[in-house]
């Protein structure tokens, strides 16, 4: 009695599993009134579905399509704002403290984003630094310069112009010698 009761069981939750496998999601089914197989009745002011047509049924048409020209190439469309050089990987780091009594090496690399680079210019306390520039590639510079600069605070700032007139720049503190200073918050 027992191992019919336990495929009687079976049985029942088999066929509750697939009936709700058949259903629609809840959404979609109608609150009452519904018999299984049945049309669901079409709800006032909505149209019935359309039928088929001809008219729009999808059709190959002939390659090059009548009156389009081949596209030579596809030529990216210029960005209404340019986005500007950018400065990064800067020696001394931001804040940092270098032994005094030895020459700095300043340096910072200089990456055009949407044209090539055309200017750059490195100032130490408001003053050109003489850096150096090293062209890696038209759009990835380095500006560097080493000088002997006394114990103090000082800051240093890049200028970076690129072909199309966008300019981006960086300005950074550090201090050289004495642990006693802290680096100047303006120029």
């Amino acid at each position: 009695m027992s191992g019919d009761r336990r495929r009687l069981v079976t049985l029942a939750a088999t066929l509750v599993a697939l009936s709700f496998t058949s259903c629609a999601p809840a959404n979609e089914r109608p609150a009452h009134g519904a018999v299984p197989g049945s049309q669901a009745p079409t709800p006032p002011g909505v149209p019935p579905t359309l039928s088929p047509s001809e008219a729009l049924r999808f059709r190959a048409l002939p390659t090059p399509s009548p009156g389009l020209a081949v596209s030579p190439s596809v030529v990216p469309s210029p960005s209404a704002v340019a986005a500007p050089p950018i400065v990064r990987t800067i020696v001394p780091g931001a804040n940092g403290h270098v032994p005094g009594g030895t020459p700095v090496t300043l340096s910072a690399v200089l990456i055009g984003r949407t044209a090539d680079l055309a200017s750059a210019s490195l100032q130490v306390n408001g003053a050109d630094a003489g850096a150096q520039i090293d062209k890696r590639s038209e759009r990835d510079w380095m500006i560097h310069t080493s000088q002997l600069l006394s114990d103090g605070a000082y800051t240093a700032r890049v200028l970076v112009r690129d072909a199309s007139g966008a300019a981006g720049g960086f300005t950074w503190h550090f201090l050289v010698g004495g642990d006693d200073q802290t680096p100047i918050a303006n120029p």
